[in-house]
């Protein structure tokens, strides 16, 4: 558990004073602390992307484990002038969706799941903006349950643009270079996928 704890500490004295790319540089030349400065700062990041192809916490943190694995393993192939960050999510991306053709199904739940409370709520949000400040908490997490089960049921491709665009906040050029597509094919699928979450949404509300 010292040594641990030693390794982190290192780990992040060695990113307190580095850029993304000198602790790239670093890690090529086998500082392993410097590699592991560049885990502590995106391990959030990365599960978070993850968790958008497998919403279980240990999935995700398992597909981020073996993306940070696999990035090490490639960090050699990380091309000069592209940002370590994108770059990364690249890898997680394509890590998953490659489990997820392995595996050959789509994440999805039940609508069992999504609880007839939550479905409640969404109709009295598209009819009323009144409501009672003490129950706002639990509404708040019934709509976003409600929401992850909507997304979950478009295509991984569509999942991944979806939450670059709107969870990573990069616009459609930068999405496109991850995601190795034209900005006119990422823009085109994320209309059509934001127009399906609509549909469903329909759907479910007026069941």
């Amino acid at each position: 558990m010292t040594g641990e704890r030693n390794e982190t500490a290192k780990a992040l004295t060695v990113e307190a004073t580095r850029s993304d790319e000198e602790l790239v540089a670093l890690a090529l030349e086998g500082l392993e602390e410097a590699f592991e400065s560049l885990v502590l700062k995106y391990r959030g990041q990365v599960t978070r992307v993850a968790r958008r192809f497998f919403p279980d916490l240990g999935d995700a943190e398992d597909q981020a484990q073996e993306a940070f694995v696999r990035a090490y393993q490639n960090l050699h192939k990380l091309k000069k002038g592209i940002p370590f960050r994108n770059w990364l999510v690249r890898v997680t991306i394509n890590l998953c969706l490659d489990r997820l053709r392995r595996l050959k199904r789509r994440p999805e739940k039940p609508v069992s799941r999504v609880s007839r409370e939550g479905l409640k709520w969404i109709e009295r949000r598209l009819h009323s903006e009144s409501q009672q400040a003490q129950k706002q908490q639990e509404q708040r997490r019934e709509a976003k349950e409600l929401l992850e089960h909507v997304v979950l049921r478009l295509a991984p491709s569509e999942q991944a643009i979806l939450h670059l665009l709107y969870g990573e906040e990069l616009d459609s050029s930068e999405v496109a270079d991850l995601l190795g597509k034209s900005s006119v094919n990422v823009r085109v699928t994320a209309f059509r996928a934001r127009r399906t979450l609509r549909k469903a949404l329909e759907e479910l509300v007026n069941r």
